[in-house]
């Protein structure tokens, strides 16, 4: 579920970008349904909740909810960090889980940051595309989820097996009842969905703002995004300073 928003992958780039990029969207009519509908949403609900939220919770709390979210992801981040044949980073990766659920009381607080346990920020998506043989711009095709929002048939597939190997999820469904699931699922979902828009807020509207054509610029800021994190899985790179170098050069701000 690392990939819930797509606003969390802008990584807060803004740009005046018109979404020219060549990406394949043989599905832009529907593609641009459901992008209505879920500006619509984001605009009439998602939005003033994560404004009322970003303003009146105290910074403190969400952190300690970013932390908390970012926790339960460690244990499908780490098998996608195995499964790419970082055995070290899944490793700190379940380490960076066990700190923070222990010390870290359930993950509100990132102890494991202090201990020098580097977060890594993999999910199935990308280890399709560590995996695939093409360029990694080539996601097949872009396509709009409902409430999710950019993606494409890489990530979408990505988002299932990521869900699927969930042990939270799994533990849940089979020690309780499916109803249950989906009570943990939707929470956190909503949860991980406030948490993104509340820190990508900004980007977002700048980049709304600054668009010929918002739908085409986000296509684009995504794809490149996606491309780019998985590049460097592929070359083994862990640069900030050259993601964002790149993003500069793709993204005219």
């Amino acid at each position: 579920m690392g990939t819930i928003v797509a606003a969390a992958l802008l990584g807060g780039c803004a740009t005046r970008d018109t979404g020219s990029a060549d990406v394949w969207d043989p599905l832009e009519v529907p593609n641009r349904f459901i992008f209505s509908i879920n500006q619509a949403v984001d605009t009439i609900a998602l939005r003033p909740i994560a404004v009322l939220y970003r303003d009146w919770m105290p910074k403190p709390a969400q952190r300690s909810v970013h932390n908390a979210v970012q926790n339960l992801g460690e244990p499908v981040t780490a098998i996608n960090d195995a499964v790419q044949g970082n055995a070290h980073q899944a490793a700190t990766s379940m380490a960076r889980f066990l700190v923070n659920s222990t010390l870290g009381v359930a993950g509100l607080f990132d102890v494991a940051t202090s201990f020098g346990l580097k977060k890594s920020d993999n999910d199935a998506g990308q280890t399709i595309g560590y995996y695939a043989g093409v360029e990694p711009e080539n996601g097949g095709f872009y396509m709009v989820l409902p409430l999710i929002g950019p993606s494409n048939a890489r990530d979408a597939v990505g988002l299932v097996a990521d869900a699927s190997i969930d042990p939270f999820g799994l533990a849940i469904y089979n020690l309780a009842s499916s109803n249950a699931y989906w009570v943990y699922a939707g929470t956190r979902y909503g949860v991980t969905m406030l948490d993104a828009r509340t820190r990508t807020m900004d980007a977002l509207d700048d980049l709304q703002q600054n668009s010929v054509d918002y739908y085409a610029a986000l296509r684009s800021a995504y794809t490149q995004r996606r491309a780019e994190q998985i590049r460097q899985k592929r070359e083994k790179t862990d640069s900030r300073a050259e993601l964002e170098r790149r993003d500069n050069l793709a993204l005219v701000r």
